[in-house]
């Protein structure tokens, strides 16, 4: 059960909750004026407040807030991930707000295999996978909400940057490289933002992890064993993690 209620909905010592997460404290909970509730605003601030107005008709709830907590914002740290097939995507946005994540970009590469046949299910997906992501900040108490992307191809990954950053640690995981870096030997810079990428299960192509080692990208592996793309996916997160400090 998420211990978190999210809302972005605030307006001084104010706060309302609509739609879905309406339904979610009402019918589900089953809260009542005058109890209290701890909620996420997704921009860094966790409040705590008390319900003072549940209209039914309108299916809105208002909670007026008693306390506030700010956290520091994180360094970026966006992973770019192979757009993986049987909603295995679900798992990893899943995976990567309780790791901190703060943006996602699924990748089509030269061996994906997924194929979006139109805007309007693309649309859809996107949705899907941002709701997942707000679930998950539920139930993590992530106070910084991961914005998920749309799938770009592999071509225009450094036009998608987390933010204007000059300091940027570039990591691939690419066991079958000839220089793949092992993990005890990275060399990352506290104060930097971390771009990870992580490839399809045919792995990226000779051509691609060429590019990539021309942008400065380190070729990296996470040993000898064959891991599942969801199972990678939290193992360098939490490599990445502990190293940075941030677990």
């Amino acid at each position: 059960m998420s211990k978190f209620a999210y809302t972005e909905s605030i307006d001084g010592l104010k706060a309302f909750f609509e739609g879905d997460e309406f339904q979610h404290q009402i019918k589900v909970l089953r809260r009542r004026i005058g109890n209290h509730i701890d909620f996420i605003d997704g921009r860094g601030k966790c409040y705590r407040g008390k319900i003072t107005t549940i209209d039914n008709l309108k299916q809105v709830l208002w909670v007026e807030i008693t306390k506030t907590e700010t956290y520091p914002k994180p360094l970026p740290l966006q992973l770019m991930v192979a757009l993986p097939k049987s909603g295995k995507l679900d798992g990893i946005i899943q995976k990567a707000v309780e790791l901190g994540v703060t943006k996602l970009t699924p990748l089509i590469t030269s061996r994906t295999v997924v194929n979006i046949s139109s805007e309007e299910k693309l649309c859809r997906k996107c949705r899907h996978w941002q709701h997942i992501a707000v679930a998950s900040l539920k139930q993590s108490g992530n106070p910084y909400l991961l914005k998920v992307d749309k799938p770009i191809d592999f071509a225009d990954l450094e036009e998608a940057h987390e933010d204007k950053i000059l300091s940027v640690d570039r990591i691939v995981f690419h066991p079958r490289a000839f220089d793949a870096l092992p993990v005890k030997k990275w060399k990352l810079n506290k104060d930097a933002a971390v771009r990870l990428l992580l490839g399809p299960e045919g792995g990226f192509s000779e051509n691609e992890i060429d590019f990539l080692r021309s942008h400065n990208y380190t070729i990296s592996s996470l040993g000898k064993r064959i891991m599942r793309l969801e199972t990678a996916v939290v193992a360098a997160l939490t490599l990445v993690q502990f190293i940075k400090g941030n677990l």
